[in-house]
């Protein structure tokens, strides 16, 4: 099978990289963090010093960055990956990116015949790791000749035909995904501040109308406070940003994001940003 490229060896792109060696894929890759090139090295990933580095070998190569900032001076930073593809390469952006920032990588490498599109993904790097995530492509479902690289790595795969598109539902889902995980931190902490067993009461909710797989996922972890990171409170803050910067340029209202923007930067500034997101429980307890 051919090698993959991946640009990006933090929590996701490990669970990338897991998941795409399983599948048969060799994967060559690259990290400004040497101790995550070290760990993707022992995995067995072939890790190179610079993204242009995969260019020469790699026609297809996943971007797993944590924010636009970050794509961008991949792309078109010195030695930028951008001008070393050639017609024929695929940068699949597994990013939770600016889906105009999207949209403008598109145009400007579509014209030297390089295909740029958003893959955003649903699901912590655990999940993803398990298999479990779910992709949204901003491209056509005709179009995806990649598709079997996709599909080594997600559960299932939703196509929302232009660039930009899977970028654009990744923030509609993290807005509910991360206004879930908030209302049950805040429901777990009074549970606990009345005298109650959380983890009854999270049974209960679990079995109730008022459920949602934030329960599953993050409701032990609340309960424990195993705040070892699947997915960082920081990098959610990001997310919420730039789904409150979406509803403005749309004149949409979003005033629950705006209060759930508040909240995370008051966990922020009280060193929870490099915890896991289920962490934002401490803000009510």
């Amino acid at each position: 099978m051919e090698t993959l490229g991946l640009v990006g060896l933090g929590l996701v792109g490990q669970a990338l990289s897991a998941r795409l060696l399983e599948a048969g894929y060799s994967v060559a890759g690259c990290d400004v963090d040497n101790a995550a090139c070290d760990r993707a090295r022992a995995r067995g990933v072939d890790v190179v010093a610079r993204a242009d580095d995969l260019a020469g070998g790699c026609r297809t190569i996943l971007l797993s960055l944590p924010d636009s900032a970050a794509v961008d001076a991949v792309l078109w930073g010195g030695r930028g990956l951008g001008p070393a593809c050639a017609a024929g390469h695929t940068l699949l952006d597994t990013t939770t990116a600016r889906p105009g920032d999207t949209e403008a990588h598109h145009r400007r490498l579509s014209q030297g015949g390089v295909r740029f599109i958003d893959v955003a993904l649903v699901g912590s790097s655990r999940e993803i790791g398990e298999g479990k995530g779910v992709a949204l492509v901003g491209a056509r479902e005709e179009d995806a000749d990649f598709r079997p690289v996709v599909d080594a790595f997600a559960a299932a795969v939703y196509f929302f035909d232009a660039p930009g598109g899977g970028h654009r539902a990744k923030l509609v889902v993290n807005l509910v995904l991360g206004l879930n995980r908030l209302v049950l931190a805040e429901g777990l902490a009074l549970a606990g501040k009345a005298g109650m067993d959380p983890g009854r009461v999270l049974e209960v909710l679990r079995n109730s109308g008022a459920y949602s797989r934030a329960m599953d996922v993050k409701g032990p972890r609340m309960i424990a406070g195993d705040f070892a990171p699947a997915a960082r409170l920081a990098q959610h803050a990001k997310d919420v940003g730039l789904i409150r910067e979406l509803a403005a340029g749309l004149g949409a209202r979003v005033p629950v994001s705006d209060l759930h923007a508040a909240l995370l930067d008051e966990a922020i500034a009280a060193g929870l940003g490099n915890a896991d997101n289920s962490a934002v429980i401490e803000l009510f307890r």
